[in-house]
C-alpha cells in the first residue's frame, strides 16, 4: 500500500471509530412538571360569615348596635368587633356592589343637629369600613330622627331609634 493511501485509510478508520465511541444523542428530556404556586401567592380562602351579621333581602342585619360617644361621631371601642364582622361579610359577598349606610338618631335635640349628627355618624362608619379594606361602592346619609322604629317616649324606644342601617344592592 502506498503511504498516502494508508494515511487516508487510517484517518477514515479513526473517524468511524470515534463516531462509534462517541456518546449517542439522547432524546430531549420531557418538560418539567408544573410547580404548584407557593401558598403565600395563592388567594387566601375567605373566612366564614360571622353569626352576628347577615344579609337579609336588601339589608345587612346586625345583632349588636354600633355605639358612639355622646353627641359625637366617635365610634366607641366596644363596636370594633361588630365592624370587623360587617367588613368580613361585605368582603365575602362579591355579589354586593353598593352599600348605603344610613345614620339615625332619636328625637331628643334639635332637628338640624340630629340630621347633621346622624350624617357624621354614617360617614364615620363608612370610614371604619374603608379602614378595614372594604372596597365596594359605599355611600352614606343621615336621616336624623325622621325614620323612627319606635315612637314611644321611653329609654328603650330612644335606644332603638339611635342606629345605623345598612342597605345593600347586588349585581
Amino acid at each position: 500500500m502506498r503511504p498516502r493511501f494508508k494515511k487516508v485509510l487510517l484517518v477514515s478508520l479513526l473517524s468511524v471509530g470515534l463516531s462509534a465511541c462517541s456518546k449517542k444523542e439522547e432524546p430531549p428530556a420531557p418538560p418539567p412538571e408544573p410547580v404548584a404556586e407557593a401558598e403565600s401567592e395563592a388567594e387566601p380562602e375567605a373566612e366564614p360569615d360571622p353569626d352576628d351579621v347577615r344579609i337579609e333581602g336588601d339589608h345587612l342585619t346586625i345583632d349588636r348596635m354600633i355605639h358612639f360617644a355622646l353627641d359625637s361621631d366617635e365610634i366607641l371601642d366596644d363596636s370594633t368587633e361588630i365592624l370587623d364582622h360587617i367588613a368580613q361579610v361585605l368582603k365575602n359577598h362579591k355579589e354586593l356592589v353598593t352599600l348605603h349606610v344610613v345614620g339615625h338618631t332619636d328625637e331628643s335635640g334639635d332637628h338640624d343637629h340630629n340630621e347633621e349628627l346622624s350624617d357624621r355618624r354614617a360617614a364615620a362608619v363608612v370610614k371604619a369600613l374603608r379602614d378595614r379594606d372594604v372596597t365596594l361602592e359605599i355611600d352614606s346619609r343621615g336621616a336624623g330622627e325622621t325614620e323612627p322604629l319606635c315612637e314611644e317616649d321611653t329609654d328603650d324606644c330612644h335606644e332603638k331609634n339611635r342606629r345605623v342601617e345598612f342597605l345593600v344592592e347586588t349585581e
